[in-house]
């Protein structure tokens, strides 16, 4: 059987032993180092099945890309496993993956490929399934914690010892992905969502914000996006940073503090924001956020998921490495 130990959003996926790292552009890259990496070797699985040969491609917004087939084998997530479909890599052209085992799938069923219909958490609280080959979650809840160095996966809730505030709770936008209404980013008492007229008569008062552990800084629109803003997000930020100040973010009707040691590069001495993607009509949350507070994804009705934010608890410390419990 399959297990996994990395973790981040979207569809789960393996690295597989005989895999590759190339560079396609040609350009100069660190080499990928599979001795830091635990690849899935298929041949050492009994129970472990080659389902789809036309295999899969994968293009990232930061254009990392992963092809490779489709498996199925009995795979397990600390003390819980099902027998499900997952991604093999063979092919990876960024070596961003050196270190990585594999992805796990913690995403939205919508937004899952054809040939994987049923991202990893969902098939480990399918009730549905084989009970010979399953120990399933009862609760499909997960939560992340994470520091400025790790993070741990919290299974069926959260560890109310880790956050500081009560638990404040909003639903998402989407059901294809864990996103919520963001209607304030201010520092300094420089608000940098300023909403045109237009715009807030016609109700649109909030931008989506894109709740996703991938992303390492918080990315913001580089425009008005034709006319929803009175001006750009970002550059209006880059002209008001204040060192030393906390940024406040407005999700739902709840402020958040994010502290600056979260949203500041030391080493770099700049900020961990950036612009967005043009045409990207929405704000990514990125591991900013996840460093400030403790994120919960309450996936009980999956059509209408519920995301919990709580400042994290800086006295909180995270299990030893390789525990499960």
């Amino acid at each position: 059987a399959a297990l996994l130990v990395a973790a981040v959003m979207g569809g789960m996926v393996l690295t597989v032993h005989g895999g590759q790292v190339v560079d396609v552009d040609g350009g100069p890259v660190l080499p990928f180092m599979m001795n830091m990496t635990n690849p899935f070797h298929p041949s050492k699985s009994l129970s472990f099945a080659h389902v789809l040969f036309l295999g899969f491609s994968l293009t990232y917004a930061d254009t990392a890309g992963l092809r490779g087939y489709i498996g199925q084998d009995v795979t397990q997530l600390g003390r819980y496993y099902a027998k499900t479909k997952f991604g093999c890599i063979t092919h990876c052209d960024s070596s961003d993956f050196t270190g990585i085992d594999g992805i796990l799938g913690l995403g939205m069923p919508d937004a899952a490929l054809a040939s994987i219909p049923e991202p990893l958490f969902f098939a480990l609280s399918d009730e549905t399934g084989d009970p010979a080959n399953q120990y399933i979650l009862n609760r499909r809840i997960f939560t992340l914690v994470g520091t400025d160095s790790a993070a741990e996966l919290h299974l069926g809730g959260f560890d109310p010892h880790s956050t500081k505030q009560d638990m404040k709770y909003i639903r998402t936008t989407s059901p294809a992905e864990y996103s919520v209404p963001v209607s304030s980013i201010s520092l300094g008492g420089h608000e940098f969502l300023n909403f045109a007229s237009a715009a807030q008569a016609a109700g649109r008062t909030s931008i989506p914000g894109i709740l996703d552990s991938g992303t390492s800084c918080l990315v913001v629109p580089d425009s008005t996006l034709s006319g929803l803003f009175l001006e750009s997000p970002y550059t209006r930020i880059m002209e008001n940073l204040k060192r030393g100040e906390p940024l406040y973010i407005t999700i739902g009707e709840h402020q958040f503090e994010i502290p600056f040691h979260h949203w500041w590069l030391y080493p770099n001495e700049k900020p961990c924001i950036q612009s967005g993607p043009d045409g990207f009509e929405g704000i990514l949350l990125g591991d900013v956020i996840f460093r400030a507070l403790v994120v919960m994804f309450d996936l009980t009705h999956p059509r209408h998921p519920v995301i919990g934010l709580a400042p994290r608890n800086p006295d909180y410390r995270l299990v030893v490495e390789g525990c499960s419990h």
